[in-house]
């Protein structure tokens, strides 16, 4: 069979798909660069499979992942480093949102601490100017008043979190370390917002709707 010539040209560029001159039977026009198969026919393929026998796909999945943890680590991490800073933000969003999900997966857990264990001064430094910001950007004419609002929100945060069973933040309207604009730590620049919201949200301020 005479080989495609865009699957040529596309294993000369590196790509991991191509468009081939025709489509597939069933209509698709995306196939892999490696075996020439349709992409879009081998995922459902692949779906077929793991719900005739869920269990079987997650062991063969697993050793699969087992035998090539190198290549597909250091494959992710080469991806990563290409990504745009907005993709970069999403797959950060996207992890945060699975360690909350699975708090007490042994995978979340040794992720953490391997990090900690790993990066000591990281993890000190990014404490320690969060701390000494939110000094900073605190007022000395704030009252007791103020102080007690201001724990009030914390206190909420803890509340919704343990009422509605994911993570809520006490977020600055107006961040501490804003590249363009920067707010205060009074009462007033204080909202208690779902976890996620605040992780999209980062050091910007967004213009109310």
């Amino acid at each position: 069979m005479k080989k495609s010539i865009a699957r040529i040209k596309s294993a000369a560029r590196g790509d991991a798909t191509y468009v081939p001159e025709s489509p597939c039977a069933r209509g698709h026009m995306l196939r892999t660069t490696a075996g020439g198969s349709c992409l879009e026919c081998r995922r459902a393929s692949e779906k077929t499979r793991y719900h005739q026998d869920p269990a079987k796909t997650r062991v063969l999945v697993a050793s699969k992942y087992i035998r090539n943890a190198d290549k597909i680590c250091a494959k992710r991490r080469a991806s990563y480093a290409e990504n745009s800073d907005i993709e970069k933000a999403v797959a950060k969003i996207r992890s945060a949102e699975w360690r909350v999900k699975n708090p007490q997966h042994a995978g979340a857990k040794a992720a953490k601490t391997k990090y900690k264990l790993e990066h000591p001064e990281k993890v000190r430094a990014a404490m320690i100017k969060r701390r000494v910001a939110k000094m900073h950007r605190t007022p000395v004419w704030l009252t007791a008043d103020d102080l007690w609002v201001m724990e009030q929100a914390y206190a909420l945060a803890v509340l919704r979190t343990n009422l509605f069973g994911f993570s809520w933040h006490v977020d600055h309207i107006l961040p501490l370390q804003g590249k363009k604009v920067s707010g205060l730590h009074v009462p007033t620049n204080l909202q208690v917002i779902p976890w996620v919201d605040n992780i999209r949200k980062a050091n910007t301020f967004k213009v109310p709707a």
